[in-house]
Parts: structure tokens; C-alpha cells; sequence
């Protein structure tokens, strides 16, 4: 009898299996390193956004402003208007550095308006119009302010300014009046009141409070 001779043809394909699982393996690794790069840009820009917003948050919780006096001016103590209205304002405790400089004003009776009144030196008074405004620094005890400059206009906690502009509205007597200071950073200060029942023979007249 003749032996039944078979030929085994042995196919390995462990090797194959490797090279694809490798192939798949650097390619994970890629990906994550990709991914991981992105979230790390990703948070950083987060970041630097959330400490922008947080700066500016604090900017507008703590640079709030306190009217504490408003007072007519007039020169002919028979006039039953103003020359001059001076606004005392005090910064309020923990304030940070505000920027008069940026203030915008606003003035308002009952029938008109006067818009953008905004800040000009002290050198700049003897011609004041009714779209600006000067200061006269009541209390400075660090000099952060200098009236004399367009520049240099910072307030800060516990200082006191007044501010003084010409009215451009008829301020006569029982005349509602409203007055906003907008900051640059900050809420609008906005102060309402009707002026007195008469004027009488005074030259400086407390319109608020």
C-alpha cells in the first residue's frame, strides 16, 4: 500500500494582524494628541476671556459714583435761572481708578434736552458751552487728578470732585429736572428732583438733596 502523501500549505496571518493594529494605534494617538491640542488652545482662549470678563466685572461693581450735592449758581439774585449748576460727586468706598475724562453728561427739564456733555480742563471755563463740563477738585488727598489736564481725570475711592456746567435749559423755579452721569465703566447715575418753589434772594441755590 502506498502511503496518501499530503501537501499542508500553513497560512500565517499574525503578522498582517499586527502591522493593522499598530496602524490603528498610531492613529488614536494621533487623533488624541489633535484633540488634546485643541482643548488646550481651546481653554486657554477661555481663559483669557473669563479674566477679561472678570476684570470688567469688577470694573463695573466697583467704579459706582455717589451725588452727594447739586447747587445752582446764579449772579443777579433777581433772576429766576441758573448760570452755572455744580454737582458735587464723592467716589464711592472701593472704587477703583474713574476716568472723568470719559463721563458723559446729560440735562433735561420738562420740554428739552442737552446730550454728550462732556469734560474739558479748567483752562477751558471762562468759555464754557452747554455741551461741556469742568471740575474743581474738592478733596484729592493722592493728586490723582489734575484739572488742569485732559489727560490725567482719574478719581478714586474717597475722592470728591464738583462738577460744574452751564445749564443750556431754562432751570426756572417748580421745573423738574434730571440729571444722568455716564461713566465710562459703571452704572448711569441718574438724579431727579424739582427745583424750589422760589429762589428767594440767594445767589447759590441746594437743588438736591
Amino acid at each position: 500500500m502506498k502511503a496518501n502523501n499530503k501537501i499542508f500549505m500553513r497560512t500565517d496571518t499574525h503578522a498582517q494582524v499586527g502591522i493593522g493594529t499598530l496602524i490603528i494605534f498610531i492613529a488614536m494617538v494621533l487623533v488624541a494628541a489633535t484633540a488634546a491640542s485643541v482643548l488646550i488652545q481651546t481653554s486657554g482662549v477661555l481663559q483669557q476671556k473669563a479674566q477679561s470678563t472678570g476684570r470688567e466685572a469688577v470694573q463695573e461693581v466697583g467704579s459706582n459714583l455717589e451725588v452727594m450735592q447739586i447747587i445752582g449758581s446764579r449772579s443777579d439774585t433777581s433772576s429766576n435761572d441758573f448760570d452755572y449748576v455744580n454737582i458735587t460727586v464723592k467716589a464711592m468706598a472701593g472704587a477703583g481708578a474713574i476716568d472723568v475724562g470719559g463721563f458723559v453728561l446729560a440735562l433735561q427739564n420738562q420740554s428739552e434736552r442737552i446730550d454728550a456733555i462732556k469734560y474739558v480742563d479748567d483752562t477751558n471755563a471762562a468759555t464754557l458751552t452747554s455741551t461741556q463740563f469742568f471740575v474743581v477738585v474738592l478733596r484729592d488727598e493722592d493728586s490723582s487728578f489734575n484739572a488742569s489736564s485732559d489727560t490725567v481725570t482719574s478719581i478714586n475711592s474717597g475722592d470728591i470732585i464738583n462738577i460744574v456746567l452751564d445749564p443750556g435749559v431754562n432751570l426756572p423755579a417748580r421745573e423738574p429736572v434730571r440729571i444722568e452721569i455716564m461713566p465710562e465703566f459703571g452704572s448711569t447715575v441718574i438724579k431727579e428732583f424739582i427745583t424750589p418753589s422760589t429762589y428767594g434772594v440767594k445767589t447759590n441755590v441746594v437743588l438736591f438733596p
